[in-house]
């Protein structure tokens, strides 16, 4: 039996980046067992995401109701983001490893299941910016790939989050949303964190860029995403994205 399961959070709108995701991830590493997370019960029921996972779990987004987002415009969907918070429950295996619908596997990536004692594994944002309104701290994790430890997988962790997005969600970018109020409780809580190379989530806003894709493990798109229509042309990594098919496994 695996000890490690690969956790996602999907709906509708970003299911076909999910389903990339997973074969993705597939081809180069181990075939551990998929969890999909989403309060979005059509996308639950696709078949092809069906025959990706081992578990299907609908969110009960009630449990969310008193938490809101930032005051900023176009942030409906950015209240979607803290069912992130979902991927710290224990399903039954000593590691979760998460990863976002917008991330590409190019490589394996045996740093995230390995036998490492440390309890949280992530990379740094190497798109961080501090503003002047900013009170995090000056190196933040992205919350695009994670790799949780036993320790930290439970209820108490996710009621942990849920309480400073309450309380203290922040007013908007890095000070908000589920990367900061995963970076707040870090620092609050003294959570033993070891550093992912850059490589583990080389993260690209620009899609013309290609540094960092000859040593790249997992590529993180944080811009428009891939499978939106788009009437510009294509960067190339963009082409990369639209390449991949299961004859690269």
């Amino acid at each position: 039996m695996s000890t490690t399961c690969l956790v996602v959070l999907t709906d509708s709108l970003y299911l076909n980046g999910t389903i990339r995701t997973l074969r993705s991830w597939q081809a180069h590493n181990p075939n551990f067992p998929v969890i999909a997370l989403s309060r979005d019960p059509i996308a639950l029921q696709s078949n092809e995401l069906a025959s990706l996972c081992q578990e299907r779990v609908l969110i009960d987004a009630q449990d969310y109701s008193d938490i809101s987002p930032y005051k900023k415009s176009r942030s409906k969907r950015h209240a979607q983001t803290f069912f992130k918070f979902e991927a710290f429950r224990d399903f039954g295996y000593e590691r979760n490893i998460f990863l976002d619908s917008d991330v590409l596997s190019l490589r394996e990536a045996p740093a995230l299941y390995a036998n490492n004692p440390s309890y949280l594994l992530a990379a740094r944002d190497t798109g961080f910016r501090k503003t002047r309104g900013y009170k995090g701290h000056p190196n933040e994790i992205n919350s695009g790939v994670l790799s949780i430890g036993r320790s930290l997988l439970g209820q108490t962790t996710v009621e942990q989050l849920k309480a400073i997005a309450r309380e203290n969600p922040g007013r908007s970018g890095y000070n908000s949303g589920d990367q900061g109020i995963l970076n707040k409780w870090i620092h609050s809580y003294g959570i033993p964190l070891e550093a992912l190379p850059p490589e583990y989530n080389l993260i690209k806003k620009d899609y013309t860029d290609t540094s960092g894709l000859e040593s790249c493990r997992l590529l993180h798109y944080c811009d428009r995403k891939p499978w939106f229509p788009y009437a510009g042309e294509r960067g190339e990594l963009e082409a990369l994205w639209h390449n991949f098919t299961d004859e690269q496994r």
